[in-house]
């Protein structure tokens, strides 16, 4: 098969490298907030927005894409950083989508409960932080996809 033919992106291997980076973050994150309780007193609270909540969210974050990266970079055998960056990508449609479901349920099922604000509480600090955020799960997956993908030996033509 012609090398051109075979770029692109194989969303299978997308969506087995974003669920390892789901649980690669749930376990990063929880031992990076555990260590930082261990450290320093008083542990993180759940629902802090802090300039520690950021850091762990970015430290986890980038090896949580690292690690989906690496799968779905060695799942596609070929165009590894971009498989592994769409692992963020596909991340980042999936929360959304949630989100938006979540939203719908909550006004739906919740008597009384107000609709959201169209931002979502994205203003602010809080954008800035969430667009550094998927930057560098953007970077991780990028990464951790070249770093999986397998190498190939030149091929020798003969002329």
């Amino acid at each position: 098969m012609e090398e051109s033919a075979r770029k692109g992106i194989r969303w299978g291997s997308v969506t087995l490298g974003w669920l390892a980076a789901v649980l690669a973050g749930a376990v990063s994150s929880a031992l990076l907030r555990a260590l930082y309780g261990f450290m320093v007193e008083p542990p993180v609270e759940r629902g802090e927005f802090t300039a520690t909540i950021i850091v762990i969210s970015l430290v986890s974050g980038f090896l949580a894409y690292l690690v989906g990266g690496f799968v779905a970079g060695r799942s596609a055998r070929y165009s590894g950083g971009l498989n592994g960056a769409m692992t963020a990508v596909f991340g980042i449609i999936v929360g959304v989508i949630l989100a938006a479901v979540l939203a719908i349920f909550g006004v739906i099922f919740a008597e009384g409960v107000t609709m959201p604000p169209a931002n979502f509480g994205l203003v602010g600090g809080t954008l800035l932080a969430s667009l550094i955020l998927f930057l560098t799960n953007l970077f991780g997956g990028y990464l951790g996809g070249k770093l999986g993908e397998p190498s190939r030996p030149e091929v020798k033509r003969h002329e």
